[in-house]
């Protein structure tokens, strides 16, 4: 599998060369130049006689199969660890992992037919949603005799992003889905959702100034930017969750909303997603944000602000063990630091959910083994698969209490508070089919109680609309191909207006983006969504 991902990014280097213009070409050939070197000398180190080691050591009855994940952030590229051990001795498959340098590989792997056996994904679920690419699992499941039958609400949500309209085969089962009645079920914890964590003793050293509103946030940093004129106030950094709270908050969390008239529109066009532009230009035109931090691309250089005490907010997602480790990593730089995180404000707007699952396992047409692929697949998917995955070996790394909530050893909780440790130590990374209770409970299990009140704080707040993501259309429909130029065009513009420098500015370049959204096509996205829900409720029973 990496000798074909490395063969294919070399072509993609050549033809990049290929296409350079005289002005460039002399710049980029010693680059060029390096990556093929790089490539080359890959291959040599990745040879047979590693492989075969590395099969020598498995047991003789376990698959060895490609598994490519499509996550150039994830933690971990490796089939390594207590935990997968455990997986492979159960499963029957030993995975051999690739992990995407960027978000444009597998597209080319899909353009090209150069499928890895396993595939982890979620921004091109839609894509491979087709026969002419990956098997269907209820094909796989029918003609293996495998005991497993997914309900029936993630089949359709499964269906919900085929390519071909009527086809009844479903390819995947969307992993982190939990059901709205699981979630009303559940005790302790907090849905995924966008939080602020703040530098706590720094606020002390202030006078322990309210935040209890968004206006009395934006005071408090100003405050931080006066005392510590070195320290950016907010980050502004993490590529995934960039100022995603104040947006959250100000009533445009999701990509589709309700209006009054329950008609659906694209959030851009909310008055909510206005008063975000309007609040974060503010930070910006204060010196609350810089302009740098809003180009950062991988979540590791913002965290390293973070532990090196060089901000005093950071946008990331409401998880006790996160603030675990922003406390531990910063500590050994800065002794008496302290996070903590800021609870949803008295004065946020209503909170959207469409909670349908994130990423989905897909099993190529090139699979070398597509029984042994849908036999560890239908493993990971049963309640001891998805507990090993996320939670380790029950009666070693946890034991549940009486309400069936995992309590974790004091190892597993030792090497969770270092994130480093428990991704070489046990690696629950693998989420390939686990709940999102499932990992919510891996988070919140033995959290300190004033930790997790924070976090559940105005959680009435949150609503649930799972058929704005199921009526979302498919990538590669009409209606698709408009949202995707969208999204498309949406950060670049969003720059422009976070950092107009006055409010004609500001307001100048708005307009400009909301005629930009009608050129494209908004209203006509708008009007399919706006239909399409009405159809997704009465098929679901919404």
């Amino acid at each position: 599998m990496k000798k074909k991902l490395l063969s294919l990014l070399l072509c993609a280097a050549l033809l990049t060369g290929c296409q350079m213009t005289d002005s460039t070409e002399g710049a980029d050939q010693p680059a060029a130049k390096d990556e093929a070197q790089e490539i080359s000398q890959a291959e040599e180190t990745d040879g047979p006689e590693a492989e075969e080691t590395e099969k020598e050591e498995m047991p003789a009855d376990v698959v060895t199969l490609d598994l490519y994940v499509d996550f150039p952030w994830y933690p971990v590229d490796t089939w390594e660890g207590i935990i997968p051990e455990e997986l492979t001795k159960n499963g029957g498959v030993y995975f051999d992992v690739t992990r995407s340098a960027d978000d444009s590989q597998l597209g080319l792997m899909i353009a090209s037919g150069d499928l890895p056996d396993v595939i982890f994904t979620s921004n091109e679920i839609d894509r491979l949603c087709d026969s002419n690419l990956c098997y269907g699992y209820d094909e796989l499941i029918e003609q293996y005799g495998i005991d497993w039958q997914p309900s029936s609400d993630r089949i359709g949500i499964a269906r919900s992003h085929n390519v071909q309209e009527g086809d009844s085969h479903y390819y995947t089962i969307i992993g982190n889905y939990s059901t709205e009645q699981e979630w009303k079920e559940a005790e302790g914890v907090v849905p995924n959702i966008s939080c602020l964590y703040y530098r706590k003793d720094i606020w002390e050293e202030l006078g322990e100034p309210s935040m209890d509103s968004l206006e009395e946030i934006a005071d408090v940093c100003r405050m931080v930017k006066e005392k510590y004129p070195d320290m950016i106030p907010v980050s502004a950094g993490n590529p995934s969750w960039r100022l995603a709270p104040f947006r959250d908050w100000l009533g445009a969390s999701n990509d589709f909303c309700y209006t009054e008239d329950n008609s659906v529109v694209y959030r851009d066009l909310l008055p909510g997603y206005y008063d975000y532009l309007k609040y974060v230009n503010g930070l910006y035109r204060d010196g609350l944000i810089v302009e740098e931090n809003l180009a950062i691309t991988n979540e590791s250089d913002a965290l390293q602000q973070v532990y090196s005490g060089k901000c005093f907010i950071y946008e990331w997602n409401a998880r006790p063990n996160q603030l675990d480790q922003i406390n531990t990593e910063t500590k050994k730089i800065i002794p008496d630091a302290e996070w903590a995180s800021i609870p949803i404000p008295d004065d946020a707007c209503e909170i959207i959910r469409a909670g349908t699952g994130w990423a989905g396992v897909f099993i190529s047409r090139n699979c070398k083994n597509p029984e042994a692929a849908i036999k560890m697949i239908a493993y990971l998917s049963t309640e001891e698969g998805r507990r090993l995955a996320k939670w380790g070996r029950e009666g070693i790394d946890y034991v549940l209490d009486e309400k069936g909530v995992p309590q974790f050893s004091e190892e597993w909780l030792a090497a969770s508070a270092d994130g480093e440790a428990l991704h070489k130590i046990y690696n629950n990374d693998y989420i390939l089919c686990t709940t999102e209770l499932d990992e919510a409970y891996s988070f919140y299990s033995g959290a300190d109680p004033e930790v997790v009140a924070n976090f559940a704080k105005n959680t009435d707040k949150i609503v649930n609309h799972p058929e704005l993501s199921l009526a979302t259309p498919v990538s590669t429909s009409d209606m698709g191909i408009i949202l995707s130029k969208i999204r498309e065009a949406r950060d670049a513009e969003n720059i422009k207006m976070y950092t107009a420098e006055s409010d004609e500015a500001f307001e100048a370049a708005y307009q400009n983006y909301i005629d930009m959204l009608e050129q494209i096509g908004v209203q006509e996205l708008n009007d399919y969504m706006t239909q399409r829900v009405v159809e997704v409720k009465r098929d679901f029973g919404f």
